[in-house]
């Protein structure tokens, strides 16, 4: 017994299991997470070490490099690359692609070991810090401000904020919350220098007698006459900031008992400003807020809005909080946009199958997009997918592909009943006939997907869920087309013929008789076009070389127009930006804050725009687009209202915030060095569009290229925010040892380096413990103020000499005053510059531009041994991609053909039905081109979804040529026979899919900047294709055939059978 005809004999088991997995896939629907992207790993690793103080240089010298030489030698890792910056060492690892998780772990933990192995670093270097990078360790779901509006100071402010931040981290799906704004409280010491020299102290030796005094001793156990075990523990904190204040130095000579008190000041205060937060222009601090991998985001973001709305009632009067940076909002809009672009496209749809087919044909048609996806929704957690943006754009994709095979199988059936047959053996023939090319068309589909799960690197496992996605749809609209539909076709299918429904509908009247009417009259427009297509077919078959040849010059045509068509891998769809500000590089964050204070300012007449303006004064954006902290910097997160003319186009908003903030510059430019608008990206992190590694062990040469390379660059139209990531530091005050004078009195350098510090930031002698807060509060011993406010105060600093007698730094220093660098990059551990920009892809793209910058420096190399060029970023991670496409790609056309060949039983026909791939692709490239798109990740997988539908309209129609040649008819009479059997087939798919499609293509439901082009390529290339595919594969069909034909014959090979495909063919 077929599959078919158990389906129709088993209607009620059909049925049941229908609803059942309906209702299975529901359920599970509201347990699947959702997210804006996928969770995925990077591949990566991040190794962070801070140093306190250190500049970039000694930071380069003393931690990156000892650390470099250790990470070498760990197995596994690609490529690393590593930022020396004032206070702080950064190593980026990335790992092979073909290291499993397990592997990867274990080199994780190789990579730990040997960082522990490491040698000799500095004493004050902080412990380093190793994390993974995915998703959502590296971005915040919402952030959380707290604002004082009403003065109510700094430490309540904080208060509240470090309370708000505990009770959200405590929330289900929360992984962690990052308080930003905030300061640690300080005691500070402030020594008087003058008195500390009038009884012979110095600055460490008040450390080391406050840490003496500070500190909790074990004194172990002893057993009483009671034989009772005691613990015995010296008990030396200090209760309280009066009790530090009478601590004992030391004894004078006439045996005085010097105090702290005599000899210094005990505040409490803040730490070292070092940064300010703001929203809306009022003093504010941010949480920022990330969920575990698996949560749901609408989820998530809920339960903090909860929380916020619970607590804003218990906070004093003067203190605001609100949630900002709602990521969960983009979500919910773009689904929306999905929604109601789908639900327009699928009514549209109804209604031409209903028009064409009956209108329960059209039910039946459609209901098979709901099921598929449900069905798919069961694989969605063993496939580790959840519902984002990814998924999203699958479905939108597949819904085409499953209103094909359906209508494939009912308008055959339906051609059937119009025959005579009955019902229920209509169904069965019809279903029969078109069962192995609709199997090979979802087969070759899904071989078409398969192998993009290939496609290597962070870009490969961003998209993978993609064609998860489609291949799990696909899957379940096979089961539903090939054992539902014929079930529920027996129950509720159109079973008369339209010439006996039209007559019945005569003798009555009402909206049936209307649409019998209409049904009948779109039959007979369609039988008109047949038969005009039929006619234009019988001419194009005469002139078959020559439309061959004009298909191949479009071909060629497209090719070339290819080369005007914009490539943005993953095109921004967003409704937030950042703006990154840098004041020149030796402001103090006080200045900087005034100047980042009147650029908000200026954003004030675009309030009406915005949702949220969140400032952020210490903090800003490097080239590479990662977080950079320093006084010189500031970042503006905005967030922009969700309108339709927003969403239809995000780059407005970005244009209009950067334009405005460039007015206020002009007007004001004293103190902004730099001002770049940065919208994020909506894809895995590639890189700027242009990033060029100047590989040299001498810095300056380095520098000499990079800037030669900037000049270029800023010459080539559409580049802008051209930079390098080597700007220059702040001024140093270098105080060097001389090595004999320091012999002289046996002085080594790191006393001289503590004695500094101490004298300028302070030395953190202890940690005091605050009864009230039960907050670790450190004890900074420093010169007072004014005692160290110019580079003569702090050479005059003494310390203590082995002989125990005092010496200024002055005594056995030398001095000078310079700039280095505020960052040094390293790549592989080679020094290296890089130069980044920007592109506007209206007039350029990442490939032309660097291209054109290989061109012109390619004798750099010669010209300078040891110097190397690396061309990385969004144009490495292209060409990477594309490569690893292109691979896929052949792979694909390699299993389609394959599953082709077993359906005909031919070498030559699958290449025959598989020539309007290439039709495809002429209509997406003119799609590309008039409609103003770039060539995107997204659009590159809606042309592997488009060649699963045309294939499937060429399969269809070579199935049906073969079987009327089985049947004895000629070649030129088989084509015409099984054209003008297929044309209405073929003109439903690419109507039906083309009305599904064209409202999300035209955004006329809300416009998406990710399905509007994905959709649109969709569309052109399906017309353009099913227009070819009428007339061309027939072509091609009977050229080859001819051909084959005249090499028998000539070749005295035997008589010569007009067809040539085995007999037989399933």
């Amino acid at each position: 017994m077929s599959l078919i005809r158990f389906s129709v004999r088993q209607v009620v088991l059909v049925n049941l299991s229908f609803i059942v997995l309906m209702l299975a896939g529901v359920l599970v629907s509201n347990r699947i997470p959702v997210d804006v992207f996928p969770d995925i790993s990077f591949n990566s690793a991040v190794l962070i070490t801070p140093w306190p103080g250190a500049s970039a240089d000694e930071v380069e010298r003393l931690v990156t490099r000892k650390i470099e030489d250790e990470v070498r030698d760990v197995a596994g890792i690609k490529e690393w690359y590593s930022f020396s910056s004032e206070g702080l060492s950064e190593i980026n690892i990335e790992w092979e692609e073909t290291l499993s998780k397990f592997e990867q772990q274990a080199a994780l933990n190789e990579l730990r070991a040997a960082i522990d192995r490491v040698a000799d670093l500095p004493t004050d270097v902080d412990e380093s810090i190793l994390k993974e990078l995915s998703v959502s360790e590296v971005s915040n779901v919402c952030m959380i401000t707290l604002t004082d509006v009403g003065n109510v100071g700094e430490y309540t402010l904080r208060e509240l904020a470090r309370g708000l931040e505990r009770k959200a981290e405590r929330l289900q799906g929360v992984r962690k919350g990052n308080l930003m704004g905030a300061r640690d409280r300080e005691i500070r010491v402030y020594v008087d220098k003058s008195r500390a020299l009038q009884f012979d102290i110095t600055l460490e030796e008040v450390s080391a007698a406050i840490a003496r005094n500070n500190i909790n001793l074990p004194g172990g156990t002893f057993s009483s006459d009671s034989r009772q075990e005691t613990t015995v523990r010296g008990l030396g904190n200090f209760a309280s900031p009066e009790e530090l204040a009478s601590t004992i130095i030391r004894k004078s000579p006439d045996g005085h008992h010097i105090t702290l008190n005599e000899i210094a000041s005990v505040e409490s205060d803040f730490e070292k400003r070092r940064n300010y937060g703001y929203l809306n222009g009022q003093p504010s601090m941010l949480i920022g807020i990330s969920k575990n991998s698996g949560s749901d985001i609408g989820q998530v973001v809920q339960r903090v809005r909860d929380l916020v709305s619970r607590e804003s009632g218990n906070l004093p009067a003067g203190v605001e909080t609100r949630v900002i940076w709602d990521e969960s909002n983009f979500v919910k809009k773009r689904i929306g946009i999905l929604r109601d672009n789908l639900a327009l496209g699928v009514s549209l749809v109804i209604l031409v199958l209903w028009l064409t087919v009956g209108f329960r044909n059209s039910l039946l048609a459609i209901v098979g997009i709901p099921f598929s996806f449900l069905t798919a929704l069961l694989l969605f957690p063993v496939l580790g997918i959840t519902i984002n943006l990814l998924s999203l754009v699958g479905f939108v994709m597949v819904s085409g592909m499953l209103v094909a095979d359906a209508i494939i199988v009912i308008e055959n059936i339906y051609q059937h009943i119009e025959a005579g047959e009955p019902v229920t053996e209509a169904i069965v023939a019809g279903a029969e006939e078109v069962m192995w090319p609709v199997i090979s068309a979802v087969c070759t589909t899904i071989a078409a997907f398969v192998p993009m799960l290939l496609v290597s690197g962070t870009s490969g496992q961003f998209m993978s869920i993609l064609p998860k996605t489609v291949i799990a749809c696909l899957a379940a609209s096979l089961i539903e087309c090939l054992v539902v539909l014929p079930a529920h076709y027996l129950e509720w299918g159109s079973t008369s013929r339209a010439a006996d429904a039209l007559a019945k509908a005569d003798s009555k009247s009402g909206i049936r008789t209307w649409s019998h009417r209409v049904r009948a009259r779109a039959d007979a427009t369609i039988d008109s076009l047949r038969s005009a297509y039929v006619r234009g077919l019988r001419r194009v078959m005469r002139h078959r070389i020559a439309f061959l040849l004009a298909c191949v010059g479009v071909f060629i045509f497209a090719q070339g127009l290819s080369t005007r068509v914009r490539v943005d891998l993953f095109p921004s769809d967003f409704n937030q930006l950042f703006v990154s500000i840098e004041t020149p590089i030796d402001f103090s964050i006080e200045e900087s804050n005034e100047v980042i204070l009147g650029l908000e300012a200026a954003l004030e007449p675009l309030a009406d725009e915005f949702l949220s303006v969140s400032t952020y004064v210490g903090q800003g954006m490097s080239a590479e687009e990662r977080p950079i902290f320093g006084s010189n910097y500031g970042v503006f997160y905005i967030s922009f209202k969700d309108s339709e003319q927003n969403i239809a186009d995000p780059g407005r908003m970005v244009g209009l915030v950067r334009r405005t903030l460039e007015a206020h510059r002009a007007e004001n430019p004293y103190g902004i060095e730099k001002l770049i608008v940065v919208p994020p990206r909506n894809g895995p992190p590639i890189g700027k569009p242009v990033a060029v590694r100047v590989i040299a062990e001498d810095y300056d040469r380095a520098k000499q290229v990079a800037a030669s390379m900037k000049v270029e660059l800023s010459s080539m139209p559409g580049v802008f925010n051209i930079e390098d990531n080597m700007p220059v530091g702040r001024r140093e005050l270098r105080i060097g040892l001389d090595d004999y004078r320091a012999s002289l009195h046996g002085v080594s350098f790191d006393r001289v380096g503590i004695a500094l510090r101490g004298a300028n930031d302070g030395l953190v002698s202890s940690t005091y413990k605050d009864p009230l807060s039960d907050e670790d509060v450190d004890i900074r011993v420093l010169l007072r103020k004014e005692q160290r406010d110019s580079a003569g105060d702090l050479i005059d600093v003494e310390l203590r000499t082995p002989g125990q007698y005092r010496v200024k730094i002055e005594d056995v220093g030398t001095i000078s005053m310079s700039r280095g660098y505020q960052r040094l990059y390293h790549f592989d551990a080679q020094r290296a510059v890089v130069v980044y920009a920007d592109v506007d892809n209206r007039m350029a793209t990442s490939i032309s531009a660097n291209e054109a910058l290989r061109a012109r420096f390619a004798d750099v190399p010669l010209r300078n041994p040891g110097m190397n060029l690396a061309f990385g970023g969004e144009f490495q991670a292209t060409n990477r991609t594309f490569e690893d496409m292109g691979r896929a790609f052949i792979v694909a056309l390699i299993a389609i053909y394959t599953i082709l060949a077993a359906q005909f039983r031919s070498y030559l026909q699958p290449l025959v039905v598989m020539c309007v791939i290439m039709f495809a692709y002429i209509g997406v490239i003119f799609g590309m081109y008039l409609w103003g798109y770039a060539l995107s990740m997204y659009v590159i997988y809606a042309m592997v979804g488009l060649a699963g539908i045309v294939v499937n309209d060429s399969l269809v129609l070579i199935d049906f040529v073969n079987k009327e040649r089985e049947r004895g008819t000629p070649a030129l009479d088989a084509v015409l026979i099984a054209g003008h059997r297929r044309f209405r087939a073929v003109l439903l798919t690419t109507v039906t899919t083309v009305a599904g499609l064209l409202p999300m293509a035209m955004g006329l439901s809300g416009v998406s900047t990710v399905f509007g082009p994905f959709a649109a390529a969709i569309v052109a290339g399906l017309c353009v294709a099913s227009l070819l595919t009428l007339f061309a594969v027939p072509a091609l069909y009977l050229s080859i055939d001819a051909l084959r034909s005249n090499v028998v014959n000539r070749l005295g090979l035997g008589s010569p059978k007009s067809d040539w495909v085995v007999p037989g063919t399933p």
